[in-house]
């Protein structure tokens, strides 16, 4: 069982990551017939860092973790410090992601997943409207990076960006009906995506915070649209290509 002060977090990938990254945890459970080199890295890490486990039976695992597939491990944490907004915007070169609505953990984990591989410097979450932070299938989702990547959350996303355009960094948009292509943007110095909510997309007073909103071409526009992480991970992927492209030349 966990406490309120607890975070928990289940999956080999995910647990792993929080041992390589430092993370405060508590308290690991493992499967006793968990097997494989991810759970005796997770054990080796887990004896240096003198963190404590029991070996216990899937029905445990599966009460600690919710719905969350564990993968025969799951970690208690301390409850996770998330970054402060002010802080990201003082980066050297800020490239900033932010989400306005997200439902899906999924998603969401995979979007800060791709983010990270990027190397994107933050996320950036509403405390209100679609997950406010960082649940035990998101951490999953992410593979790790939400461990790596400072995730902040706001109050009021619209006052965000705006305090981002007053940093300096410019703001893109992500939605359908964008008035130009991603790919005409020129995405060097402080940058910040906004990614709109699954279905709903941006809201009116977050587009209006803006400086461009740029739409992905399709070849067959009855498709309709790109899934949130697809969507976000290609416009992701054309931020860092012009960003590496400016530092090799």
């Amino acid at each position: 069982m966990s406490d309120p002060e607890e975070e928990v977090l289940a999956g080999r990938r995910a647990v792993l990551g929080a041992l390589e990254s430092g993370q405060p945890i508590r308290r690991l459970l493992l499967a006793r017939s968990a097997h494989g080199e991810a759970v005796d890295s997770i054990r080796d890490l887990a004896k240096a860092a003198k963190i404590p486990f029991d070996l216990v039976d899937r029905v445990s695992l599966d009460r600690a973790s919710g719905e969350v597939k564990h993968q025969g491990v799951v970690a208690f944490l301390s409850a996770r410090p998330y970054a402060d907004y002010a802080t990201l915007l003082q980066h050297k070169s800020p490239f900033l992601v932010y989400l306005d609505g997200i439902q899906d953990p999924h998603n969401l984990g995979a979007i800060i997943r791709s983010a990270h591989a990027v190397g994107a410097t933050g996320i950036v979450l509403p405390q209100r409207g679609g997950l406010s932070g960082i649940t035990a299938a998101v951490a999953r989702a992410s593979a790790g990076a939400a461990d790596r990547l400072p995730v902040c959350r706001v109050g009021n996303l619209r006052r965000a960006l705006d305090e981002a355009r007053e940093a300096g960094i410019w703001i893109t948009g992500l939605a359908a009906e964008g008035d130009r292509e991603v790919s005409e943007i020129d995405y060097q110095g402080g940058v910040g995506l906004v990614v709109g909510a699954e279905g709903s997309g941006l809201r009116r007073l977050v587009r209006e915070g803006c400086d461009f909103v740029a739409r992905l071409p399709m070849a067959r526009p009855e498709a309709g649209s790109f899934n949130a992480s697809v969507a976000a991970g290609i416009v992701l992927y054309e931020i860092f290509r012009q960003r590496q492209a400016a530092n090799t030349s």
